[in-house]
């Protein structure tokens, strides 16, 4: 073997090793196994006419991109949706903070989250699907009013997630 091709071996084994460390001790580190969706999955969300979105928004994540920050169990889900809502069925794990709820019951979902995340806490906020603008509101008011500045909104929401058989829990299941 030539001294060139044992140097690309190891450059290229040092780049591997480095890649598997860092993964394993990011705060958005991925998945290796996991429940992806298919690719046809992902583009069929991959464009939305989000009408209510303004530059500096928290960007909008797609099935795929939802599903692959799913898999890090740091990655806070939160739904957006009335309790009711929430109950029939949500995602996995998923905290309910229901954006359009009145005062008192909005504060007391946002004090039950608030003992489980700090402001470096990744949340990915959704809600029905793209017909619901609650996620995208939800997310400017925990940035803008609560300080938390890792923020994603997942437009597709829960129809998207439901239709792609990702892992769900609630009554309807």
């Amino acid at each position: 073997m030539s001294r060139l091709l044992k140097e690309i071996l190891i450059i290229l084994a040092i780049s591997l090793i480095a890649g598997i460390i860092n993964n394993s001790i990011s705060h958005s580190r991925v998945a290796w196994v996991g429940n992806w969706p298919s690719i046809s999955d992902a583009e069929n969300d991959s464009i939305w006419d989000c009408l209510s979105c303004e530059p500096g928004d928290p960007p909008l994540v797609n099935l795929s991109e939802a599903s692959a920050l799913y898999q890090n169990p740091e990655v806070i889900f939160v739904d957006a949706r009335f309790p009711e809502e929430y109950e029939a069925g949500h995602i996995e794990g998923a905290v309910n903070l229901p954006f359009e709820a009145s005062d008192e019951e909005f504060d007391y979902y946002y004090a039950k989250l608030e003992q489980m995340i700090d402001s470096a806490t990744q949340l990915v906020t959704y809600c029905s699907g793209e017909e619901c603008e609650s996620s995208l509101h939800l997310g400017r008011y925990l940035r803008d009013d609560k300080g938390y500045s890792h923020i994603s909104i997942f437009y597709g929401g829960w129809r998207r997630w439901a239709e792609a058989d990702l892992p769900t829990a609630g009554s309807g299941e």
